[in-house]
This record gives C-alpha cells, structure tokens and sequence, in this order.
C-alpha cells in the first residue's frame, strides 16, 4: 500500500539526446529539471546510446535543461500530467556549427541575478523603429504613463541608465523616448542606495528603483536620431529633433524642440492628457556628451541644456473652508496671469581612476536664470449665508535673475586587498538671486466699511551658501561582515533681504513698510559621526546604520530686532533586512528612526507679511517630532509561467507632531502658527500591489494592481476671538483596484487597456455633516488597427467618474478621444505622415477638484481640449543595432 501511495501522481520523462549534425548519440550529456522557482528537482545523465529517464516525477510546470560541453544550451518547458512523457529526439548543434547556423529552441524572457531583474528584449515583440519606452510597457512588471513616468514593481523609478551611465541625465524622458528598441539587448530592474549614500558610503537607508538598460554589442556604434514637424488648427506647433552619435567609448547626443502646446516633450502624443493649458510658448535645446579618456582612466559624462519658456492663463475657482463647528468660508477668486523663463544649465560627471587602489568623482553643475511674472487677482468672501465679508484686489509684477553652481568630489582609497578603503567627500553649493517685486493690493472689509491699500516696490536680494564634507572608513571584518565609520561637517551661511518701499501717486519713496520687510541671516553648523554594519548571511542581508549629529544653529533679522539661537544633538537610526527566500521570491523589510526638527521659518516669533488678509508667526517654544517608519517588499517571479507578483507596505508614526494653528477673525484676517500636540500622533500608511500574467498563448499581458492609503492629521483653529482653539482631526482614505491587458505584435491590432473602481473617505471632526464617501472609477483603451499598405489607424479613449461629495453635489464626468491616421512611407518604414485629431467629441469636463484638511475647492482654467494636428516624423538609423550583414 505505501508503494502504491509514493507512486500515485508521479511520472517518467524519456528521450534521446542526438548531435543535430551527424545524429550520433550525445554520451553522458546533462539533463536538469527546474521547477517554477528554478530550484533544481531532478539530474541524469545520457547513456551511451544517448538515452536517458527521468524517474517518479510529480505533476506541474517544469524547464527542462540540456547540455553538453563545447555544444548549445537546450531549455524546454514541460508540463507534467497523470502519463509517462516520451520526448522527440533532442538534437544539439555545436558551438562550431552555430556561427554559420543559429538555432534558438527557447529564449529565457527573465532572469533573476541576485536583487536584478534582468528582461530579455528580444522575446518581447515590438513595432518596427519602436523606441525604448514601447518595449518597456510591454515588460511584466514595468508600466510606463502617458507623460513617461516608470514604475517598476510597483515603485516609481527614479533613474534610467544606458549601459550603466545616465543619457541626458537631466531628463530620464528623453533616453526612453529616442533610444531604438531594437537596438536593446537586456532590460536590468533593481534597487540602489541613495547618491549620497553611495558617494559617502554611509547607509541612509533610502533605496531608489533604477533601470539600466543593456544595449546590443552592435548597438554601440551607430548613428541615430529622429525629426518631426507638426501643424494644427488653432496656428498650433511643434517641432523636434533627436540626433545621437555613439562608438566604443564616445557618445554624442543633441535634442531640440519647439512648441505653443506646453512643455511636456511629448506634444502630440495620442497616448497623452493633450488638453493645452492657457497659451504657453515653448523652447528647449541640449546636448549630451560622454567618453573615456586617457586609456580609459577617466570617465566624461557632460550636459547643456536650454530653456526658454512662457505661458499666459485664466482660472476661476471656487472654495469652501470649514471654520468651526458652524461657521463656513466660500471664496470666489478669479485670476490673469503669465510668467516667461529662460535659463542656461550645465552638468558634468567625471570618473577618475588615478590607480588601481585610488579613484575619484568629482560632479560639477551651474545655472544662469532670468524670469518676469505677474498677475491680476480679484476675489470675494462670503459667509455661509451669502453675506459678504471682504473683497481684495491685488496686482503684481515680479522681475529676478539667479545664479547658481554646485560642486561635489568624492575620493576612495582602497587600502588593502581585504577591502579596507577610505573615502572623503566635500561639496559645496551656492546660490544667488535678485528679484524686484512692484505690489498694488487693495483689500475691503464690509463689515466695518474700511479698506487695507498696499502699493509697494519690493526690492530683493537672496543668497545661499552650503558646504560639507565627511571622512569615512571601510573595512571588512570578516568575509560576511563589513563596517564603516565616519565623521561629518557642514556649514551653511543663508541671507533673505527684502526691503519694500512704500509708494503714492508721486512714485516710489524711499519710506520702508517693515511689516512687509526683513533682513535675515541664518548661519548653522552641523558636526557629527555615522556608522554602518552590513552582513551578507547568504540568503538574508542585513543593513545597519546611525548617524549622530551635533547642531549649532543662529537666526538674526534686523527689522524685527530677533536673534535666536539653539544648539542641540540628533539622531537617526535606519536598518534594512533582505531576505532571499528563494531565487525567484525575496522580501525585504527596513526601519528608520528620525526626528523632525521645527525650522527657523516655524520658530521665528515675527515674519513679514504678504498681504492685509493673511500673517505669519512662529512659535519659539516649539518642540522637536519625532518620526518612526516601517516599510516591507515582497516579490515573486516564476521564471516558467511568466508571472509576476509585487506587494509594497509602510506606515509612518509621527509623535508630538508639529501641526498648524490658524485664527480667523471676523474680517477673515488669518494668523497662522505652529503648536506642537503632545498626546496624539499623526501617522499614514499605504499599501499597494500587482500581479502580472501572460495569457492567451503568452501573448498578452495581464495585470491586476491596487493601492490603499490612509492619512490621519491634526490642525487647530479658532474664529472670532472663541474662548478656545478647536481641534481638528483630519482622517483621508483613498482606495482602488484596477485591472489591464496590453498586447504588441505589430500585427492585426495592438492594445492596451485598463479600467479601475475606487473610493475616498473623507472625515473631519469639524462639521461632521460634511463628511463622505464618494466612488471614482476610470478606464482607458489604447488600439492600434495595421491595415494594408502600411496605413495604421490608433484611437485613444479615456474615461474618469468621480461621484458626489458632500460639499459638491454633482458627478464629474470626465471623457475624451483621440483618434490618428498615419501612413509609412519608405522601404525601412522610417518616414511617417499623419492626422490626429484630439477631443474629437469636444466631451473633455474642465472642472478639477482638490481637497486639503479643511479646505475644498472647484476651479476652472483656461484650456484647449479639441484640435487637429497635421504630423511628418522621420526616423534615421545608421548602422546602430544593426550586424554587418545587415
């Protein structure tokens, strides 16, 4: 009876392993079975006739493995049933016999190596001439928003790198949007520490999502690039360009554009929100160029870039503001403005390797600016009633220039084949700007008929100096742990000047308003030592790190007569825990300790005011907050389904909580400060995940995400002198799930399409009667139709519901579509010609909700919804991905 239970549900695996030239048995050739966590289940090896078994197998998914020396890698997916599996003859090329015949009997799309994900590009099918960001949404795992934004694992990804070295570094955009698709030969996902910690080698326990995208061997020399031109209704326009050179070592890259439909660098775009805000004016120019120079000992990585942008709008809003248990604020504001911007900024990145035990980086950054806004507001104040309570009026012209620079050095020093080194860091920053500000207010309270005129020259003058440096030391006290040990300085000198001159009918005098002035100089020094223990146990990782500091800091403003000053110690505390739990699955879980220390803008007893209907106080006796975080990851692949799962949580106490305290009198005057509350805790958390499956053959992606986040928050107020501040609780919860499928094969249609349902609750402890609950749903459908003749046809559809609140009693409705018609020309399928129209149905609703503590507001803006755009692109391609016969 036991052998009858052991054997039940398992099954044997035979074949034949042959040399595909000659068919003469392959002896002694290894078989390997995988299961879906590629952990080793079963080994044999062939006979002398070239047979082998694999005996007492158990039901499920399994990749076969197959090999012998000097020959191909063979992998095999089976899936093992209730009967015997007798395979076809498994036949091997040579590796001699593959540079004139490849044979690809199976292609691993993902690897797992330590803590990266590596994709393999080619078993993912792309459109002819696509670029990186269409490859990197069909990636499991990886999504990528209409305005190029990449979430990786569920975590927003903060760098890309083109072969380990940033493309235009300024702009992740730009490399993911003009690099070719089939010029990518892997796709690497991973977690690193932050740049300050990787520069001083002091843990901080910061870990950033970065892709690094692999490129071809032939894809490394080449010249690419592409043109596009486009004209609408409306005298709409855009035009840009992308051209790269790259070789071995050099890589050089220019990028231009122009526009009057705003700076997103993707106008056009049928996939994008293409609603044009007010009248903007667009112009941008860079360059890019990096190389190895001197034998390869130094590493140049340099940025330019140019903008020169404008934009002109309109708003209409409209607010309401909870006061008390039954007193309500409504606003009605209305608003001109404009604002032009033109600036020069420059980058560099030198890596520097002296010896084989010295290296240097050293980054050097600058940026010239000027700018001129203004604006024309008017507003009116009611109560709940529809009563007026103040009317203002305000107009403003504002005119500055800034400069700044940046430089950051880092040396380390290996000192001993053991992996003792050390490591010294120095940065400073600087920054310097001059505005000149001319202020016409007028402000007029109904209930005591007097009017508040404010008619001012606002002269300023700003300037801000930062330095720092740090001396660490590494060692490894045995081969699983290592340590480190450091001391840090800083010092930083900040002066904020403004002197407003009061002006008449006459012009400007050379009377100075103090209320409306400063001259503050904040100088602080920061002192203090890190320590950092890492242990690597094999399958878990563990990351310790502190950092204990010593602050002196000093604050003066002349006009106020205020010096204050503090000295005091600080501490954080972080630790990272990573646990492999098997190749395919890992769980990572981190703790940080910190405090939030009141700034000097908190505690300054008096500080100018802005305008008659809002003042500014600090709070002298605030208290340091003191915040704890916890965040965990957990991910799993199976490497043989092709599925994904990705769960992300943390959550965050804040004790005794800085939290704002507002009085409002019966004008509506506001004075803000801050309080400290000593027997509650602010605290959020969020959770969020994805689950991605290949469906239908492995031809489309689906996916499942969702996000819950929960924000608990305190503020006090008081109106019209009440005997006592009331506290308000302010409690968020935000919630949605949502599924997609995205399929691209480039033939008969590709889609991508998702839809979501979610909720929001709302609660304050103020006016419980306008708490709520209100559902938001959405959906949006991306389809491309290939039809004959190289003519492709795309429509974009989108689809957002947000239902009533207790404030707002009706729905927004929100839905759009675009629709294009685009033709290749060429034999290489690189010239484009196209129509697009957006909004075709004119359905777009300009209505936008927000809602902030106790406040919640509607506003409208100037905004172009529908237009069509006529589209020529050109895509240009020399050599860069391509093989020599090619």
């Amino acid at each position: 009876m036991l052998t009858v239970v052991t054997g039940y549900g398992q099954v044997d695996i035979s074949g034949k392993v042959l040399d595909k030239s000659d068919k003469k048995p392959l002896t002694n050739a290894s078989i390997v079975l995988l299961n879906a966590d590629s952990i080793l289940m079963h080994f044999t090896r062939a006979d002398e006739n070239g047979r082998f078994t694999l005996k007492d197998i158990d039901k499920g998914p399994y990749l076969m493995l197959v090999s012998y020396p000097k020959f191909e890698l063979i992998s095999k997916p089976l899936q093992v049933e209730d009967k015997a599996i007798k395979l076809d003859d498994i036949e091997v090329s040579s590796q001699m016999n593959l540079i004139e015949e490849v044979v690809v009997t199976q292609r691993i799309p993902i690897r797992i190596k330590g803590d990266t994900i590596e994709y393999d590009a080619a078993s993912f099918e792309t459109e002819k001439n696509a670029k990186l960001e269409d490859l990197l949404r069909r990636l499991p795992g990886l999504t990528v928003s209409a305005d190029g934004q990449i979430t990786a694992q569920g975590k927003s990804v903060s760098k890309v790198y083109i072969d380990g070295e940033e493309f235009f570094g300024y702009d992740n955009k730009i490399a993911i949007r003009n690099i070719r698709a089939d010029a990518v030969d892997k796709v690497q996902v991973y977690e690193r520490k932050s740049e300050e910690a990787e520069l001083t080698g002091i843990d901080d326990g910061v870990r950033l999502q970065t892709v690094n995208v692999v490129l071809k061997e032939e894809a490394r020399k080449g010249i690419f690039g592409n043109a596009e031109a486009l004209y609408g209704t409306e005298d709409l326009y855009a035009g840009s360009l992308f051209a790269a050179k790259f070789n071995s070592t050099e890589r050089i890259g220019i990028t231009a554009s122009t526009n009057n439909m705003g700076a997103s660098g993707r106008e056009g775009s049928l996939r994008m929100n293409n609603q044009i805000h007010g009248e903007p004016l667009n112009t941008s120019i860079g360059a890019n160029y990096q190389n190895r120079l001197f034998q390869k000992k130094v590493n140049v990585n340099a940025n330019y870039n140019f903008n020169n942008n404008s934009m002109r709008n309109e708003r209409e809003s409209y607010n309401k503001e909870i006061l008390s248990d039954d007193v309500l604020n409504e606003t009605k504001r209305t608003s001109n403005t404009f604002n032009t911007s033109q600036s020069h900024g420059v980058q560099s990145h030198f890596r520097i390797r002296i010896d084989s035990t010295q290296n240097m980086d050293v980054r050097l950054s600058g940026n010239i600016s000027t700018r001129e806004n203004g604006s024309s507001v008017e507003s009116n104040t009611n109560d709940e009633g529809q009563n007026p309570i103040n009317e203002f009026r305000s107009r403003q012209n504002n005119r500055g220039n800034s400069n700044s620079n940046n430089i950051r050095l880092n040396y380390r020093k290996r000192l001993n084949k053991n992996g003792a080194s050390l490591n010294a860091h120095l940065s400073n920053s600087y920054s310097k700007s001059d505005t000149e500000n001319d202020v016409s207010d007028s402000t007029y309270f109904f209930r005591n008929d007097s009017t508040v005129r404010v008619n001012q020259r606002r002269l300023g003058d700003d300037l801000s100096n930062n330095f720092s440096t740090q001396l660490s030391f590494n060692n490894r006290l045995t081969p699983k742990i290592n340590y480190s040990i450091g001391y840090h300085f800083s010092n930083s000198n900040q002066k904020n000047y403004t002197d407003a001159f009061i002006s008449d009918d006459m012009g400007v005098t050379s009377q100075i308003d103090t209320a409306y002035s400063q001259h503050q100089n904040d100088l602080s020094t920061n002192q203090g030592v890190n320590a950092n223990m890492f242990f690597n146990l094999e399958t878990i990782t563990i990351n310790v790190s502190n950092s204990t500091s010593y602050k002196n800091q000093n604050l003066d403003d002349y006009y106020r007569d205020i010096d204050l000053s503090r000295s005091f110690w600080d501490n954080s505390f972080n630790t990272d825990v990573n646990y492999k739990i098997s190749t395919r699955k890992n769980i990572r879980v981190s703790y940080q300790h910190s405090n939030v220390i009141p700034t000097f803008g908190q505690l300054q007893p008096l500080q100018p005011q802005t305008n008659a209907l809002f003042r500014q106080e600090g709070n002298p006796d605030l208290q340091r907050a003191t915040r704890n975080s916890f965040r965990t990851n957990y991910n799993t692949i199976s490497l043989l389904k092709g599925t994904s799962l990705n769960l992300n949580g943390d959550i965050s106490f804040v004790s005794n909580p800085i939290i704002n305290k507002r009085e409002i009198d019966n004008n509506r005057i506001t004075t803000s400060t801050f309080v400290n509350i000593n027997d509650r805790s602010s605290w959020q958390a969020s959770v969020n995940g994805g689950f991605n499956k290949p469906v239908f053959n492995k031809q489309v992606q689906f996916n499942v995400h969702s996000n819950l986040t929960y924000n608990n928050g305190f503020s006090y107020i008081r109106y019209n002198n009440a005997n006592n501040y009331e506290l308000n609780n302010l409690q968020n919860t935000n919630g949605s799930i949502g599924i997609g499928m995205n399929e691209q094969n480039s033939s008969g249609f590709d889609f991508d399409v998702n839809a979501r349902i979610g909720a929001n609750n709302q609660r304050n402890s103020l006016q419980k009667d306008f708490n709520y609950t209100n559902m938001t749903a959405g959906g949006s459908g991306y389809i491309k139709y290939f039809l004959p003749k190289q003519f492709n046809v795309t429509t974009n559809l989108v689809y957002s519901f947000e239902g009533p609140t207790k404030f707002y009693d009706e729905s927004i409705h929100q839905f759009y579509t675009n629709v294009e018609l685009s033709k290749k020309l060429l034999k290489s399928e690189s010239l484009v010609v196209s129509v697009r129209a957006f909004d075709i149905f004119n359905t777009f609703n300009t209505i936008n909700r927000n809602v902030s503590e106790t406040n919640f507001s509607e506003s409208t803006q100037l905004m172009l919804t529908r237009y069509v755009l006529f589209g020529l692109k050109w895509d240009f391609n020399k050599n860069l991905g391509k093989k020599k016969d090619e």
